[in-house]
């Protein structure tokens, strides 16, 4: 707005109306100024807000998911099964150490096997996993291990013929150390083994297969079985399987072959 001359006729008039157009103009602006301030404020706190929240959010749902972490960990671990591993030492006559592997799982031990494999010793596993039966072969004896670790020499000690005479393991094995008293022991069921032996003769080498019941120690020769080769196999719902100078059959628990 130009101000006016002052040598103008209606001079006062006029800067009159002047000042009370600053004065309109100066409130306007004020008005103007504390308005945008208020909406600049009020964007700023919305804003502020809604970045709170998001940051809640991200801990909250952060928090969640640790949470149902733990649960799923907590639920999972109850069920998984842990195996493991130990073993009971065995030393034989010939001064050999080896070890009798079993597994405990669920709080139960079962047998495995015999370590190491390069030992080559001769070994059966019960059935039911719980007992296993090794052999010596420098001294000719069948021990029986049971799941516990305890070890017991359960070799027929000696044989009484039906004349009354009676012949040791010792004794013959001393006169005659290639006899074949006892070899191969395999388990036939949970209570029983069979073995291979040249027994009841002396002065053959025929051989023969005899069973033992490992709970009462009692020892019965096969009647009608006897060959020049007798090897063992896997057992079968037949019975355990015996290969006889090439020829296949099976023995069962109760002592009874079949073809």
């Amino acid at each position: 707005m130009a101000k006016p001359s002052i040598f103008s006729k209606d001079y006062e008039k006029r800067m009159r109306v002047r000042k009370k157009r600053i004065v309109f103009a100066v409130l306007i602006l004020v008005v103007l100024v504390i308005f945008a301030t208020i909406y600049i404020r009020g964007i700023f706190k919305n804003f502020t807000g809604n970045t709170n929240n998001v940051k809640s959010n991200v801990v909250s749902n952060k928090n969640e998911t640790k949470d149902s972490n733990v649960t799923k960990q907590q639920t999972t671990t109850p069920n998984k099964e842990e195996k493991k591993e130990q073993q009971y030492n065995i030393q034989l006559s010939d001064g050999t150490n080896v070890n009798a592997v079993y597994e405990t799982k669920n709080n139960e031990k079962t047998f495995k096997n015999v370590s190491p494999a390069e030992s080559n010793v001769f070994y059966s596993i019960s059935p039911n996993s719980k007992s296993m039966v090794l052999l010596d072969s420098k001294a000719q004896s069948i021990i029986l291990l049971d799941i516990d670790g305890n070890k017991q020499d359960i070799t027929n000690p000696k044989y009484v013929s039906t004349n009354g005479t009676e012949i040791t393991k010792e004794s013959q094995l001393s006169a005659q150390p290639d006899y074949m008293w006892c070899s191969s022991p395999r388990f036939v069921s949970d209570d029983k083994i069979a073995y291979i032996s040249q027994l009841p003769w002396i002065g053959k080498n025929t051989k023969y297969i005899w069973t033992e019941n490992i709970k009462d120690k009692t020892h019965s020769l096969i009647q009608g079985i006897e060959g020049e080769d007798i090897k063992f196999d896997k057992i079968t719902d037949k019975g355990l399987t015996v290969i006889i100078d090439g020829k296949t059959m099976y023995l069962t628990s109760n002592d009874s072959i079949s073809e």
